[in-house]
């Protein structure tokens, strides 16, 4: 039996574990007792045949090729609370264009650049993954 004392959230709880298998012989080898024998080489897995190459993955709609300076793309999937702009609208660079709650975080993602809005991509409530385009801005010439 050990006796433990464990904190969370700066609330301090007293309890007792009863230890079944000791590993701290193993861990630390100048502990009393030996440890265990090394195991036999395992003989080598049988050759798999070759599978055949995956088909490549077709983006998820609204998704944009890596690259495309016209739209900005989710760096982290998660669904749409809040969308800031409309088609047509402007923005400046890093005013906030959508918010994504990612892990009960709402994250905000930013215009990477000043420019109007060609498209808004998503609406609020639907998911998006990473690398889909949120928005997209109008080509300038």
């Amino acid at each position: 039996m050990k006796k433990l004392r464990i904190t969370v959230n700066d609330r301090v709880y007293e309890c007792t574990v009863e230890v079944l298998e000791d590993d701290d012989q193993q861990a630390y080898p100048g502990a009393t007792g030996a440890l265990p024998a090394p195991a036999a080489a395992l003989p080598a897995p049988a050759a798999r045949p070759a599978a055949a190459p995956a088909p490549a993955a077709k983006p998820a709609g609204g998704a944009a090729p890596k690259g495309d300076a016209n739209a900005i793309l989710a760096p982290i999937a998660g669904p749409v609370q809040k969308v800031f702009v409309k088609e047509g609208a402007t923005v400046e660079e890093q005013a906030p264009v959508v918010m994504l709650d990612a892990m009960k975080m709402d994250t905000y993602i930013y215009a990477s650049r000043a420019g109007t809005i060609a498209e808004v991509c998503v609406k609020v409530g639907e998911t998006v993954q990473v690398g889909q385009a949120i928005v997209r801005y109008r080509t300038e010439a």
